[in-house]
């Protein structure tokens, strides 16, 4: 799949996977993945795609490379392009998951689609 066109959850999915989370298809709210809650252990929603608390840290951790495939998508002017203000935060996210798997993925395994 081309990181280019994902959406969530899966985009979802492979920002939690470049960061070394377990995801799961959380099939009780569209667009989310569940990753294990760190103080309580219960499944808890990701979308980082969506919700900029989620990937503000994201933004901070890997700004220059997120930055520069960003460049190499829609050029000097990225910031103003329409694709991209129409919807920054998956245009971050997809930025992100390129730099640490490149421009395409797989499909999300069977056993991480969740009940």
């Amino acid at each position: 799949m081309k990181v280019v066109t994902l959406a969530p959850p899966m985009l979802n999915y492979w920002v939690a996977k470049s960061r070394g989370v377990h995801a799961v298809l959380d099939h009780r709210a569209e667009h989310t993945v569940s990753v294990a809650d760190p103080e309580t252990g219960k499944p808890a929603p990701y979308q980082p795609s969506l919700d900029w608390s989620q990937a503000g840290p994201i933004l901070a951790d890997d700004w220059y490379e997120i930055e520069t495939i960003l460049l190499g998508w829609f050029g000097p002017f990225w910031a103003y392009v329409e694709d991209f203000r129409n919807d920054p935060l998956a245009w971050f996210m997809r930025a992100y998951v390129v730099a640490k798997f490149g421009e395409e993925v797989e499909q999300m395994p069977e056993e991480e689609q969740g009940a």
